[in-house]
């Protein structure tokens, strides 16, 4: 599955919004955020869950006004088949399945999924150590599965590692290229935990960027217009974009491997894949004419 990259929806923000709080799910609709999260898990106090999972049914249970995910306990508690069931509406984008750790739990919601009649995407969660030995098994556990993602907060405390060390860089480019290989598209950064910390917030989602991320998870509106000024393709990168693309087609006309741009440079396939799918991200947010 890694030969071209199919097509698929692209948010460059999906804000996490708790699920027993009414009046924060009505601010992150009319938020600038991309989609949104509802949270079962760990936002919600265990006493409320119920209330939470009643509230993201009633959303789900009508189409919404953004792409609509929930996140689910996980399969080793015992509320993931009825949080599945109970969301599980024409207004479920997807499932965010939290800490992942076998191929049998993605299985397991793809299956409840299909016997809701729902064809909403699993997005399976990685958060431990096991879990991201096992990111490309996960990845292709089922043709539901969407996107892999971390939760970080968690796997930093399974690995006992900071959120700017080494040890954390190798466990984001590891989902990343578990992604790249299941053919899956490259996922999504994972939260900055202090929304005050806006610089902070910039800076890491430069890094995330560089390392692979095609968009950014958050948990206050306000921080999303940051996560849109990194992920958002500018023009000058658009304008690059499309003279590599098309000295890679009118190479591939004339029967040449080597791709010359217009400033006389050699362009090898890494940097034409990246042109195609900046083009991509750009198309899919309306800032330039439908690419192929």
């Amino acid at each position: 599955m890694s030969g071209s990259q199919p097509e698929y929806p692209v948010y460059r923000s999906c804000l996490y919004v708790p699920g027993h709080q009414p009046d924060r799910i009505a601010r992150a609709y009319d938020s600038e955020a991309d989609a949104v999260i509802i949270d079962l898990e760990d936002a919600v106090p265990v006493s409320l869950k119920p209330l939470a999972r009643e509230t993201a049914a009633t959303i789900t249970s009508r189409p919404t006004a953004k792409p609509t995910f929930v996140r689910l306990n996980s399969m080793r508690s015992t509320l993931c088949e009825q949080d599945v069931l109970a969301v599980a509406g024409v207004g479920l984008t997807g499932v965010r399945l939290a800490k992942t750790q076998r191929v049998g739990e993605v299985r397991q919601v793809a299956k409840l999924l299909r016997q809701a009649g729902s064809s909403a995407v699993i997005h399976v969660l990685i958060e431990t150590a096991n879990g991201l030995e096992h990111a490309y098994r996960l990845a292709t556990a089922s043709p539901s599965v969407g996107m892999l993602g971390l939760g970080e907060s968690d796997l930093r405390a399974d690995l006992y590692a900071s959120m700017d060390g080494a040890t954390m860089d190798a466990a984001r480019t590891r989902v990343i290229i578990a992604s790249r290989a299941a053919g899956l598209p490259n996922p999504l950064q994972s939260v900055f935990p202090d929304p005050r910390d806006l610089d902070g917030l910039l800076a890491t989602s430069l890094h995330g960027k560089q390392l692979g991320f095609i968009g950014r998870m958050a948990i206050h509106p306000s921080q999303v217009p940051v996560i849109h000024r990194v992920y958002t393709p500018q023009p000058y990168e658009i304008e690059e974009a499309m003279e590599i693309c098309a000295a890679a087609a009118l190479a591939e006309a004339q029967n040449q491997s080597i791709v010359i741009n217009s400033k006389g440079k050699m362009v090898g396939p890494p940097a034409i894949a990246n042109a195609q799918q900046t083009l991509r991200l750009a198309s899919a947010l309306d800032l330039v004419g439908n690419v192929t």
